[in-house]
């Protein structure tokens, strides 16, 4: 489990489960996300190299608050417009449906991203994700760096259906999530935290008409 192409094989396999519509919104990446985390654990049988060990709730919480603010006070109101005119195309939240106005769509994407996005996401490419590229990436000098990177760009790839401004706004958050997690001993509660917030409040904006 741990020899390179081995672990190759199952980034590439995990990121196809999660990408290929096998199961609907919002089991899909959930259910992945765990496979996922289980692979971790059979592999080091530690709790902690999967990101779900214990964590003190203030650094929890301090985590969590930087990250919000971080993005919904910085990336969005700041790079998002940067990024819709270097690329020439704002970012494509269509996919969502029409949400403006609309409380029950609303109220319904809100809980079904809390499961997907929320948790299944920061299992698939936090927990899992990571844990493979810095495995991979441990004897250079940089590892981190790059592996922050990767996960960063994995990210962005795979939301784009939200157009080329989508990829390079979402790698940007995924790296930072990325680099929220190493640096913060690998405390996945935080970024559940965080995704679950910023989910809510990016859909909120929608419902009100903001974007």
């Amino acid at each position: 489990m741990t020899h390179p192409l081995v672990r190759l094989g199952a980034i590439a396999t995990v990121l196809s489960l999660a990408d290929i519509p096998w199961l609907t919104f919002p089991w899909r990446m959930p259910i992945v996300g765990a496979l996922a985390v289980t692979w971790v654990l059979v592999e080091t049988r530690r709790w902690p190299a999967a990101g779900v060990g214990r964590q003190r709730l203030w650094a929890t919480l301090g985590w969590t608050a930087a990250l919000v603010v971080l993005v919904a006070g910085i990336v969005d109101p700041v790079l998002e417009p940067l990024v819709d005119r270097l690329t020439g195309t704002p970012v494509d939240y269509s996919g969502y449906g029409a949400l403006r106005g609309n409380l029950p769509m609303a109220r319904d994407l809100v809980l079904g991203a809390w499961l997907s996005a929320t948790l299944g996401e920061e299992l698939v490419f936090r927990a899992f994700l990571m844990h493979q590229l810095t495995a991979l990436l441990r004897t250079t000098r940089a590892g981190d760096a790059l592996a922050i990177l990767a996960g960063g760009v994995v990210f962005g790839l795979m939301h784009a259906d939200q157009g080329l401004a989508g990829i390079v706004l979402t790698g940007l958050v995924g790296g930072l999530f990325c680099a929220a997690y190493l640096r913060s001993g690998r405390n996945l509660w935080a970024l559940v935290l965080a995704h679950g917030l910023i989910d809510t409040w990016g859909v909120t904006t929608l419902y009100l008409g903001w974007v």
